[in-house]
């Protein structure tokens, strides 16, 4: 029995030392970070599949079929167009999110021309996708109305673009510091977040049950203007709000690993004494 626990004792001195100990795992499997060619196909992919799920709500509302949680018809007229159409806005930076990534989605090369492109560039595929809308809403479109004449007048349709571009804009510049700035950034901007959730949705209904204004143009002008500058500041400081972690070089792991070694031989940790996780005392195995 005695002989049995030496030889044990043996083939646990002859182990060659392993890595450190990882520490803990991370909560899932960090995806590589893809091109900025693919990034934006994606986020334009991504856009016209929500404006024709969208327009997919706006068709079934106006079948009747659609009902709230308290069991009433939802009809298809202006204000569900504006409904949906500030949820196409309010949800567009969620098209950049990918948690398995290291940066969130939000890259840190190129992020700029990706952000501003991708909203321009959406928001140019949701209004031609919303020349339909107002096919859905037959004699519940009011005449005159952006929601009626959305197809036919230019002044609604840029009205509406205009409405696409500063959401989407503006909707970005609330969530990506959120996002790339931790939770203690995502509780500072909570409230204004839900503020801006509800000013977006107001918004999209008054453009759509309102006849379009030069005056409403304007605003919306530089509401896309305003939010396209904002958007290309936080992009540019995208590296200040969340640092990039330091990558090691072989030779800085080598040296790192090396010092391990010398703290474990240091506070006798070593291989010729129990391995990590049985660093006490050990006793031969009862039968």
């Amino acid at each position: 029995m005695g002989r049995l626990w030496v030889c044990d004792d043996e083939i646990m001195s002859e182990t060659p030392p392993g890595p450190p100990p990882p520490g803990p795992l991370p909560l899932h499997e960090e995806k590589p970070v893809p091109t900025w060619t693919r990034d934006f196909v994606r986020v334009l992919g991504v856009s016209l599949f929500g404006a024709l799920s969208f327009t997919f709500f706006i068709w079934l509302a106006s079948t009747g079929l659609m009902v709230s949680n308290n069991f009433d018809i939802i009809e298809a007229d202006a204000m569900w167009m504006g409904i949906c159409a500030a949820g196409l806005a309010f949800f567009f930076p969620f098209l950049f999110m990918e948690h398995k990534r290291p940066d969130d989605g939000f890259r840190r090369e190129g992020l700029i021309p990706l952000i501003l492109l991708g909203v321009v560039a959406s928001a140019v595929i949701v209004s031609l996708v919303a020349l339909v809308w107002p096919f859905f809403l037959g004699v519940r479109a009011v005449p005159g109305t952006v929601a009626a004449e959305l197809n036919a007048d230019p002044a609604s349709f840029f009205l509406v673009l205009l409405f696409f571009i500063g959401g989407m804009a503006w909707s970005t510049c609330m969530m990506m510091p959120m996002m790339i700035g931790g939770y203690k950034v995502a509780l500072w901007l909570l409230l204004p977040y839900l503020g801006f959730a509800f000013l977006i949705f107001f918004a999209g209904v008054q453009v759509f049950e309102n006849p379009p204004s030069l005056l409403v143009t304007m605003i919306w002008v530089a509401v896309a203007l305003s939010g396209l500058a904002v958007l290309t500041a936080l992009a540019a400081l995208r590296n200040v709000i969340d640092k990039p972690k330091p990558q090691m070089t072989a030779s800085e792991r080598d040296a790192a690993y090396q010092g391990y070694l010398a703290d474990r031989r240091r506070r006798g940790l070593t291989n010729e004494n129990p391995l990590p996780g049985i660093d006490g005392p050990q006793r031969p195995p009862r039968r």
